[in-house]
């Protein structure tokens, strides 16, 4: 299996806590690429003695920001870093045909083996429904010239077909869009993949990706606020990646998304934290027990 991040030093606190969450839930010899934006020796040290102690493997690889930095950013809390995902397949080995590709900002809570097997020979990638774009900013489609028939999916966990991405040179025609489109992609290189992998995308059971947003919509149908979900919006349970996008990151004291206490969890397993922070934790896992037994219970969302 084989899986890639893209971070840069500020962000480096919170990958070594995603891929516990993935080591924790899945077999030895994975193999972890990350494309390297300034990490410091020290946190990539600390990364490497994590993943190898449990039988796995991690790359690192440099990609210059440089390259990146004419590129827009129009929300703060989209890393200028994400744009680096565009030269995938130039940077990654020749001989890997698929990665699955992790936004930092996620926990694993399952097996990844069921996305890792997704079919994807026919398709550039396999990604779930954005039910925030779609259900809340259906004109931002319009701007990036998407019609209502085309689905608009979230970039924070894709299954990449690197052959297909080799044979389309994705960075080359990423630059032509955001010539064409200088001002419309807010979401920067998400816009860019939405419109250039339109009608070559696996949607993907939203058990893979479960955003804040998908939550919300499934307590509002619960609710009978919603006569009904869309068909993309399937999420079977348990949820496998929860995706903690948007301006509230798990690492924020006052998040309370789904399953959020979990980062705190690993992250005192990986730094054997203080007293405090063991105190300090065990107030934050009360008040996250009770939210996921309503979640479970009252929502059907575990």
């Amino acid at each position: 299996m084989n899986i890639l991040f893209v971070s840069d030093d500020v962000y480096a606190r919170h990958l070594v806590v995603a891929i516990k969450s993935i080591i924790n839930h899945n077999e030895k010899g994975i193999s972890f690429y990350i494309f390297d934006l300034g990490i410091k020796d020290e946190n990539k040290r600390n990364i490497n003695d994590i993943v190898s102690s449990y039988g796995s493997e991690v790359n690192f690889i440099a990609v210059n920001e440089k390259e990146f930095e004419s590129f827009p950013v129009q929300i703060s809390y989209i890393s200028l870093a994400t744009y680096a995902r565009l030269k995938a397949a130039e940077y990654l080995p020749d001989n890997l045909n698929k990665i699955i590709y992790l936004d930092v900002d996620v926990l694993v809570f399952n097996s990844l083996e069921m996305l890792w097997n997704v079919d994807v020979n026919n398709f550039l990638t396999a990604a779930c429904y954005d039910s925030f774009i779609e259900n809340e900013k259906s004109e931002h489609k319009k701007s990036i010239s998407m019609s209502d028939k085309e689905y608009y999916f979230n970039a924070g966990v894709m299954l990449f077909n690197l052959d297909e991405w080799r044979k389309m040179d994705v960075f080359s025609r990423a630059l032509d869009l955001l010539a064409m489109y200088p001002n419309q992609m807010i979401y920067q290189d998400q816009d860019i993949l939405n419109i250039l992998f339109r009608n070559k995308v696996c949607y993907l059971d939203c058990r893979f990706n479960f955003m804040p947003n998908q939550l919300e919509r499934i307590k509002q149908y619960h609710k009978g606020k919603l006569s009904n979900l869309h068909s993309l919006e399937k999420t079977t349970m348990p949820v496998v990646i929860s995706h903690y996008c948007g301006p509230e990151k798990a690492w924020h004291a006052d998040c309370k998304h789904f399953n959020v206490y979990f980062y705190q969890k690993i992250l005192a397993e990986i730094t054997r934290g203080t007293d405090k922070e063991r105190v300090l934790s065990i107030k934050t896992y009360l008040k996250a027990l009770i939210r996921r037994i309503r979640y479970k219970f009252k929502y059907q969302v575990y």
